[in-house]
């Protein structure tokens, strides 16, 4: 009978303990910061809007943000006097309500499906008030979660810091947010602001433009190489031409052959060597457009040398209409390299 009544008081004192592990555990620790980030990363893996809700003030967020998010874009964007800057800045204000709104719907869609939104049913044809492009701009959809180093809790306000790992793909770097937290109504800790967002940003926009300057040093010498290259093949042409008529046989002939045999695989070749360049995310419009310039030069050549063959006219105008849109592409290109090698 005696271990009965030890295990009995044994019993008691478990319940107890249980009692008082259950009052702290509900009373205290779901009160606190450390709780509250749990249940973030929880709501993340679960894809849970409504409990990401619970413990991240999304609107608050995106509100104390938006000056630092804008900020940070612009000045790691093209170099503005102060009339632009201000005149962008003002700009800013106008369409802050409604990217909030769209960046608001953007994180939802974010917690609920894993990823961020290819395009944005909410912006206009400009894609200024859309939360797709204002991301892509400022490089965050490239970034993640890789842990939480602490937590410190004011001593003199309720509120605390996280300060929250996260790696960025396009910068390929580890930075550390300033995540702030503050208690609800209910007493709940909430994420409500990112002290440092700006930093982050400034951190990307100078690794893409860092990026983009490698993307012209490693490219600078292939251009310049074929650039050479068909300085010396128009020369060629202006000499045939000088030396017969198109309406000689002989001279369309050695127009073909210099067509077929030195211009089309020389920007077969560029194209190729501009393919083999490692290119950053930063870069990829303006390889995009070198490639197109690649490609219209070559159906430019490909046209005249058939034309030299059947002398049709649509074929010559079809011809020259590549070489024009090349020569567009050209100056959209001049205009990109030249924005990029400019200091912030």
């Amino acid at each position: 009978m005696r271990w009965k009544k030890r295990l009995a008081a044994l019993a008691g004192v478990l319940i107890v303990f249980l009692c008082l592990l259950g009052a702290w555990y509900f009373g205290h620790y779901t009160r606190t910061p450390d709780y509250a980030l749990q249940q973030v990363e929880k709501s993340l893996t679960k894809q849970d809007v409504a409990m990401f809700s619970e413990y991240v003030d999304i609107d608050g967020l995106l509100n104390a943000s938006y000056d630092d998010f804008m900020s940070g874009i612009l000045e790691t964007g093209q170099p503005m006097n102060d009339e632009a800057q201000a005149a962008v800045e003002s700009f800013a204000q106008m369409v802050r309500a409604p990217l909030v709104k769209s960046f608001h719907q953007a994180i939802v869609d974010y917690v609920a499906t894993g990823a961020w939104p290819d395009d944005s049913e909410n912006g206009d044809a400009s894609g200024l008030f859309d939360a797709e492009s204002a991301l892509e701009k400022a490089g965050l959809k490239g970034t993640s979660l890789r842990g939480i180093d602490r937590v410190e809790k004011s001593s003199q306000e309720e509120t605390a810091a996280a300060f929250v790992r996260v790696y960025s793909e396009e910068a390929g770097e580890e930075f550390v947010l300033r995540v702030r937290l503050a208690p609800g109504e209910n007493g709940r800790y909430r994420i409500v602001a990112i002290e440092n967002l700006r930093d982050f940003l400034v951190m990307i926009g100078k690794a893409r433009r860092a990026q983009l300057t490698e993307y012209l040093d490693r490219t600078a010498a292939i251009i310049a190489a074929h650039e050479s290259a068909m300085r010396e093949a128009e020369g060629q042409r202006a000499d045939i031409l000088a030396a017969g008529t198109l309406g000689s046989a002989d001279t369309r002939a050695k127009l073909k052959q210099l067509m077929e045999e030195t211009v089309i695989p020389d920007w077969e070749a560029r194209g190729e060597e501009l393919r083999a360049v490692d290119v950053a995310p930063a870069a990829a419009t303006l390889q995009k457009i070198r490639l197109k310039i690649c490609d219209c030069y070559i159906a430019y050549a490909k046209g005249y040398a058939q034309w030299m063959d059947d002398k049709q006219a649509a074929t010559i105008r079809e011809a020259e209409n590549q070489l024009r849109q090349a020569k567009a592409l050209e100056q959209e290109e001049k205009f990109l390299a030249r924005r990029v090698t400019q200091d912030p």
